[in-house]
């Protein structure tokens, strides 16, 4: 800019009174400005719009331009600079937008089945919301995980839990399940929110069933690398829960709350007792009617809770032959 100014300045000093030739830098400022605007940066463009009205304003007093003149001219050059800053606001709010939208496909992705994140989608942040909702908890372990886990080095114990969760996830997802949270070598997981689910408990139930078919699968495989076979425990329990983001700005997840968690975990501990892969509540078995069948498992008294608790496993989720128990 400094350069065109002087070169302005010496054909306006030859041609005093002429105002045409300081005009012709008002584009070349223009051009300047608009370059500017790729910067995406809002007091760049309006400090080359300052700079290049400055030196015009200086070239035209030269010239001895008319006030009017003057003025127009400032005024296309501030025209121009307000046009390329509104465009650019625009952009890093399109460009923030799209950004955000992508943020939060990718953490319905991690979380929901893709039929439950469209929706979830739809509500926008009303699903973020606290509520207070009936749904069917599910925990999940891995037996003898840390006994495992010593014998492996670092990366095969990570290869072995991603290629593990990645069976269970998939078959959580293909139930209508929502993943809460990974816990180690655990699975946190529920079915009835955020989007309501009438049959969420033989949901549960039937994706308990299949996550310990995948995990046949998945030992067949290990058992082909002459690896130890996995065996896992599932819990279940239907009841009232608060449902909704928790946590700081910075860091929230969406999550469930309250007495039904504490005993859908402490029934998974139970399977290990009564050596059954899976065991479900009095209550899951309830809502879950006909569909499917249990057997009865004794009574127990869980911590925290005064009354007894009663549990079921799902017939044919009982220990038998490349069945990956419980036990151990």
């Amino acid at each position: 800019m400094p350069f065109v100014f002087l070169l302005q300045w010496n054909v306006v000093a030859k041609n005093p009174g002429v105002a045409a030739p300081a005009a012709w830098s008002v584009a070349f400022y223009m051009l300047l400005i608009m370059a500017a605007a790729f910067s995406l940066q809002t007091w760049r463009i309006l400090l080359v719009a300052g700079i290049g009205a400055a030196l015009e304003v200086g070239l035209l007093s030269l010239a001895h331009a008319d006030r009017a003149f003057v003025d127009g001219v400032v005024g296309v050059i501030g025209g121009v600079a307000a046009i390329c800053a509104y465009d650019t606001r625009r952009t890093i709010h399109l460009v923030r937008s799209v950004a955000r939208e992508q943020g939060q496909r990718e953490r319905l992705g991690r979380y929901f089945s893709p039929e439950v994140a469209a929706r979830v989608e739809q509500l926008g942040d009303t699903f973020a919301a606290g509520e207070s909702r009936e749904v069917t908890i599910l925990f999940s372990d891995l037996r003898d995980f840390t006994a495992l886990s010593e014998t492996l080095r670092s990366e095969q114990v990570v290869a072995m839990l991603n290629a593990y969760h990645e069976r269970m996830v998939d078959t959580l997802f293909a139930h209508g399940g929502t993943l809460d949270k990974y816990l180690g070598d655990g699975i946190m997981a529920y079915f009835g929110a955020p989007v309501a689910q009438p049959d969420h408990a033989e949901r549960a139930v039937r994706c308990a069933l299949a996550m310990h078919d995948a995990l046949d699968l998945l030992n067949v495989e290990r058992a082909a690398r002459g690896e130890a076979a996995l065996r896992m425990g599932i819990g279940l329990h239907t009841g009232t829960v608060i449902v909704g983001d928790v946590g700081t700005p910075r860091r929230r997840e969406y999550t469930a709350i309250g007495d039904a968690v504490n005993v859908a975990a402490r029934i998974q501990e139970l399977t290990k007792t009564h050596d059954v892969p899976v065991l479900v509540s009095e209550e899951t078995r309830r809502r879950v009617g006909e569909t499917v069948s249990f057997s009865a498992a004794e009574e127990v008294h869980l911590k925290g809770r005064v009354q007894g608790v009663t549990t079921y496993a799902p017939r044919w989720a009982e220990p038998s032959t490349g069945r990956s128990g419980a036990t151990g």
